[in-house]
């Protein structure tokens, strides 16, 4: 199994192989973006929604998406979609530079603002799968948890849910949502998995 991949599969309980959709690792839509998995630059095919890009692909989803949180909290904007790796680049060395403002040596600085910014190569808004959605000041509990319920019937999951964070490397985020299709949103939501874990079924079931 690929090492970068969690070995045990949501602790062993509850997940069905035979119940996998039939997905590929490869899918485009399945690709593993993280600190252990840098992307170089991407140039994905951009469509306009709001003030954000997505990639055109999941354009229509992330509309309906965006609807149906609104629905629930009439307040529900995008924040942030697509981002290329010299905007990820530029935002974390100006945070970088910040702390350093503060006092911070510069290997204090990298750990302080890599606990809320990924480092270059590892964001996944570099993929255009990726959307941040909240409310203008911040995202209630009641609220998150409505919209994360509601995000795999348009093909997106909770990408850093809470008690996951040793696997994915990043800490609780409840606006950021990322597009794998809505089998695999759907079969991941049933069994609590992130996209980690889910790679590492899809590679276990091939065996």
């Amino acid at each position: 199994m690929d090492e970068d991949l969690p070995t045990f599969i949501n602790h062993g309980f509850g997940v069905q192989i035979s119940d996998l959709p039939k997905v590929s690792v490869d899918d485009w839509e399945l690709i593993l973006v993280n600190r252990s998995r840098l992307q170089e630059e991407s140039h994905p095919r951009l469509s306009q929604i709001d003030d954000i890009e997505v990639d055109r692909r999941i354009a229509e989803n992330t509309r309906q998406f965006l609807a149906a949180a609104r629905a629930i909290a009439p307040g529900e904007t995008l924040i942030s979609g697509y981002r290329s790796r010299a905007d990820q680049t530029e935002l974390y060395e100006e945070a970088l530079a910040l702390a350093e403002e503060e006092g911070l040596s510069r290997q204090e600085a990298e750990q302080e603002v890599q606990k809320r910014i990924q480092l270059p190569g590892a964001s996944e808004h570099q993929t255009g799968l990726a959307i941040d959605m909240s409310e203008s000041e911040g995202q209630n509990d009641e609220v998150a948890h409505k919209i994360a319920e509601i995000a795999p019937k348009y093909g997106f999951i909770l990408r850093y849910p809470e008690g996951k964070s040793d696997i994915t490397g990043v800490d609780f985020e409840n606006w950021h949502y990322r597009y794998v299709g809505l089998e695999s949103a759907q079969y991941m939501q049933k069994h609590h998995l992130v996209l980690e874990e889910y790679l590492a079924l899809l590679k276990e079931s091939d065996r």
